[in-house]
């Protein structure tokens, strides 16, 4: 009899990452407990944020703890809490790639493409991303940045390498469309035609 998964698990997994539906055990006590776990994200000025049709579940800091909110606290009955999730800041070619792996993503779902998943191969994912960096020459170099690239965007749960494939196969989660929704993708994608300084975005993470 395997051990019983409760709602720590459950919270502990997700200070970690964002839970999928096919993590079934996990999956299954959050919808059974998701009062109790929201409850509990809530007391620290997290929000819990749950998309049943997509099937991801993942933690964000909460509207009531926002930068805005906490520079006008003396307005406030209580100071407000400190941010849990601090802002990361993509750069210039992490933008671009986040903006490619959601098209890609958003072509996979148009076309109804077979399986659940989109994914993709090392191979696919470097050709994807070379037209971008037209100033090196030295092609060794371009390759380096890109598998680092890869490697910092499976860090951050954007990717997942499919594990039992010798080739390097990368699954595009389907958190990114929380990350990046339609209007925040359309609005990033004209900054860049602009060559705007702004087109950096940020992201949430667990502040360590």
């Amino acid at each position: 009899m395997n051990p019983a998964i409760t709602h720590r698990h459950v919270i502990v997994r997700l200070l970690n990452g964002p839970i999928y539906q096919e993590d079934l055990d996990l999956w299954s006590r959050l919808g059974a407990e998701w009062e109790k776990i929201k409850g509990h994200f809530a007391e620290m000025g997290l929000d819990v944020a749950r998309d049943d049709s997509a099937g991801y579940a993942y933690v964000r800091q909460g509207e009531e703890n926002s930068d805005e909110e906490a520079e006008n606290w003396d307005d406030q009955v209580s100071a407000p809490l400190p941010r849990v999730l601090r802002r990361t800041r993509l750069s210039y070619h992490q933008t671009i790639f986040m903006i490619l792996l959601r098209e890609e993503l958003m072509k996979f779902e148009q076309n109804q493409e077979e399986g659940d998943h989109l994914y993709r191969s090392s191979l696919d994912l470097t050709e994807l991303m070379m037209p971008y960096y037209p100033e090196l020459h030295d092609e060794k170099k371009v390759h380096r940045q890109i598998a680092g690239l890869v490697n910092k965007f499976e860090e951050w749960g954007i990717i997942k390498k499919v594990r039992d494939k010798e080739e390097g196969l990368y699954r595009v989660e389907r958190i990114i469309k929380a990350k990046l929704p339609p209007e925040k993708l359309n609005e990033i994608k004209n900054q860049i035609k602009r060559r705007a300084p702004e087109i950096e975005e940020e992201m949430e993470e667990e502040d360590a």
